[in-house]
């Protein structure tokens, strides 16, 4: 250090200072993946750390800086470092603003609830009500404005000074669980009686079977795929889609694509346990998929052939555990082919005639429709029509019980179902023929999880009993009636209350997308 030398000797009493101060070792909080970018985020703090650093900058001691403002302030010497270099094209700080804690970055769900806490239970409660009431049991369109017009109706007096706008609706919507998707068709089956009592049949059913304990559970049903499958909802590039060709001619693509073909229409029938899937089998039609019912490629004697083996395992496996064998199916027209049907008042005369001479009734010849009609009147549907799968269901001592119509929730399978068409939209590939597609998914049933087939089973179990489904009739109840039960039952801290198919899997497969996708049945 030469004589005279003041910045060597301001260095030399720094440089001392920082030695035999010592403080503890600062480390970096951050992972090293988010350093680069965390500089301070008190206003003031920063202003410090500029304004100290421009006066030892003036006196020839700025590569000090990080060193001495770390062990004054506590703050990591990078972090400081990274301060200092965020501001080098910034104006010079002329004063310190105000001491202030950082904005807290609210997350969608912090807002809504932000949101739902500034109105009081009673506008909730009201507003629900109001949805329901006003809209849903009327069928009607429902927006924004609409309930912004009707706010007089929900809004209650305790609230008339908080500020009602179309977004604040929309957010208090979500912090209340309403959701804007697409709508589905099923909710009117719940109003109706015939329905509901087959609902009700059901639960009580299935309630018996499992009070006695020790039964094995198949579920069983078909579907369909074709190659081209993609789904509905994903990432694209906006810019593609307003000029494709210019992105096309780059080497690049118009965008992502629901589905790039159809391609052949393969359709699939297996079971499903609580140990897996049970019995696969895929059928490739040689056709390719047109979009429409794909039941038409299955009829009643493909179904009976599969249905036999079915059978015959389900039995095998009870017995090797020990259980009861009982099977789930619903009632597609090739699940219900009937022996020998019973004749209708719109059959021809000959064949209510014919019909009744094959069970032995007398029938004299000569006879008029309407006598041969009323002789069927007589008689009870119910004993003289056999399906031939409940035929053999009690033949090899299976306990068969249908699923209600429209009501899917109760068929494990269909959880299956839309587990195995999520994957296949990473399994399959474009090159991939009827054949290697087949193979991939026997491999992937054959593989699934037992785990989740077992939480599948558990939630179609638990649907609508606590809801009061065994004796639920809708006629005998009002719209009134209805939401008031319903609030009864409605726990806020349940957070299973997962009432459609669409919302099933975010409670089994949280780890993949939180898209919603529909269920192909």
């Amino acid at each position: 250090m030469e004589e005279g030398d003041q910045y060597s000797i301001r260095r030399y009493h720094l440089s001392m200072f920082l030695k035999y101060c010592n403080p503890p070792y600062i480390p970096d909080p951050d992972p090293p993946s988010t350093r680069k970018n965390h500089i301070v985020h008190c206003e003031k703090t920063r202003a410090f750390i500029l304004r100290a650093h421009a006066f030892m900058a003036e006196n020839g001691v700025e590569d000090l800086s990080p060193s001495l403002l770390s062990k004054l302030l506590s703050i990591h010497p990078q972090t400081v470092s990274r301060t200092i270099d965020a501001a080098k094209d910034s104006p010079p700080i002329t004063r310190f603003p105000p001491c202030a804690p950082p904005p807290l970055k609210q997350t969608k769900k912090a807002k809504e609830q932000r949101i739902v806490g500034r109105f009081s239970p009673e506008t909730i409660e009201k507003l629900r009500r109001y949805m329901h009431v006003s809209f849903f049991a009327q069928y009607k369109r429902v927006t924004l404005k609409l309930i912004k017009d009707g706010r007089k109706e929900w809004l209650a007096e305790s609230d008339k000074e908080q500020t009602v706008n179309t977004s604040t609706i929309r957010l208090l919507l979500h912090g209340m669980n309403f959701a804007f998707i697409k709508l589905q068709c099923r909710t009117s089956i719940y109003m109706n009686e015939y329905y509901c009592s087959l609902q009700a049949n059901f639960l009580r059913s299935m309630l018996e079977i499992r009070t006695e304990g020790k039964c094995l559970i198949w579920s069983v049903d078909e579907t369909w795929v074709h190659k081209g499958m993609r789904p509905n909802i994903g990432w694209t590039d906006k810019e593609a889609q307003k000029a494709p060709l210019t992105f096309i001619k780059n080497g690049l693509t118009a965008g992502n694509s629901a589905q790039w073909e159809r391609g052949e229409r393969l359709v699939i029938v297996a079971c499903l346990s609580e140990h897996g899937f049970r019995c696969p089998l895929i059928w490739r039609t040689g056709k390719v998929d047109d979009g429409g019912d794909y039941h038409k490629e299955m009829n009643s004697e493909e179904f009976e052939k599969y249905i036999q083996n079915v059978f015959k395992e389900l039995v095998k496996e009870a017995e090797e555990r020990e259980l009861r064998p009982v099977l789930l199916m619903d009632n597609a027209s090739y699940h219900s082919r009937v022996l020998d049907k019973m004749p209708t008042t719109n059959d021809r005369k000959a064949v209510i005639s014919d019909w009744l001479v094959r069970k032995g009734i007398d029938c004299p010849a000569g006879l008029k429709k309407k006598e041969l009609v009323d002789k069927l009147k007589k008689l009870s549907r119910k004993e003289h029509n056999i399906y031939i799968v409940d035929k053999m269901a009690e033949d090899y001592g299976v306990t068969l019980v249908r699923t209600p119509p429209y009501m899917a929730e109760f068929a494990p399978i269909e959880l299956g179902w839309s587990a195995m068409k999520r994957a296949q939209y990473d399994l399959i590939n474009r090159t991939d023929d009827g054949r290697v597609i087949r193979e991939k998914l026997l491999e992937w049933m054959e593989n699934y999880p037992a785990e989740k087939c077992k939480s599948y089973m558990e939630h179609s179990r638990k649907k609508r009993i606590a809801e009061g489904g065994l004796t639920f009739s809708p006629p005998s109840l009002t719209t009134e009636e209805v939401l008031a039960a319903a609030a009864e039952v409605v726990d806020d801290e349940d957070e299973e209350a997962v009432e459609d198919l669409d919302d099933i899997f975010d409670m089994f497969d949280e780890e993949e997308e939180e898209s919603i996708r529909s269920v192909e049945f």
